[in-house]
């Protein structure tokens, strides 16, 4: 006979009081941690914490002391070792890693000079309003958890743990916690919507530049009016006191140059033809 499934409340209950003791665990570090590698001291504290308690096949404090046991999809077996690992490392460190690789993609971008500047400005859009909605992701998963049950991290809804009662639990309808669910599942969004809709309006003022652009005599590097025109090997034109100035790339497509291939273009001044 399988045993009862935790009720949200527990489960909610076993997570404060692991987060508890992992940020005593974390403070302790970051004191005897160097400075520069204090923000570090919570992601290590956490997989401390949970390769001395979950990794052992035994239960946190907080587990002990709500009365939960992780158990995989068939709910009859303890998790693996592989999925107990994995939803450790995902928990300590997926949300760093996300952020990460994300960054990495952004440099890459930026570095592409291959790109045609408004696909390039695009996609560097698309990136930060991803890297904007990634905690979002985690606040649907806790206030689904909420309304519905099951652990409130996404490394072991991946790994497919869940947990269940080991001893009588007064079975409850607990619906003050549903309506915190819908409210942080709102209050998300709510959040996602507004980031999406900041990209859209910076979508629109990149096309609107890009035509701002082709069509006035504005220098787009140093706004002013261009009176000296030069364009460089990219066919992008800019000002001279910029060609030869500080600039090192196009700011439009960011193609790199040297000084010795800038052409100043006499008797030509943009908006003429």
């Amino acid at each position: 006979m399988a045993l009862p499934r935790a009720q949200p409340a527990e489960v909610l209950r076993a997570w404060q009081k692991d987060d508890f003791y992992e940020k005593q665990l974390a403070g302790s570090l970051g004191r005897i941690m160097p400075s520069q590698h204090a923000p570090r001291a919570v992601p290590i504290a956490s997989l401390l914490y949970k390769s001395c308690t979950t990794l052992k096949d035994l239960q946190t404090l907080g587990e002990e002391y709500s009365g939960i046991v992780q158990v995989d999809e068939t709910y009859h077996k303890l998790p693996t070792f592989s999925n107990r690992l994995l939803s450790i490392l995902l928990s300590a460190f997926g949300e760093n890693i996300t952020r990460r690789l994300l960054r990495h993609i952004e440099k890459n971008v930026e570095l592409t000079a291959t790109l045609r500047p408004g696909i390039q400005n695009s996609i560097l859009i698309v990136i930060k309003t991803l890297s904007e909605i990634v905690p979002q992701i985690e606040s649907v998963h806790r206030a689904l958890s909420y309304i519905h049950g099951g652990p409130l991290q996404i490394g072991k809804l991946v790994t497919g743990i869940d947990y269940v009662h080991v001893r009588p639990a007064a079975a409850a309808y607990y619906a003050h916690l549903r309506l915190l669910g819908l409210v942080t599942l709102l209050h998300a969004f709510i959040s996602s919507g507004k980031c999406l809709y900041d990209a859209k309006k910076n979508m629109e003022q990149l096309s609107n530049f890009a035509n701002e652009v082709d069509s006035n005599t504005t220098c787009v590097a140093c706004l002013e009016e261009i009176l000296q025109p030069c364009v460089l090997h990219c066919g992008h034109v800019f000002c001279l006191q910029c060609c030869y100035g500080p600039l090192e790339s196009c700011p439009l497509c960011r193609s790199p140059f040297t000084k010795n291939t800038v052409v100043p273009l006499m008797n030509y001044y943009p908006g003429e033809l």
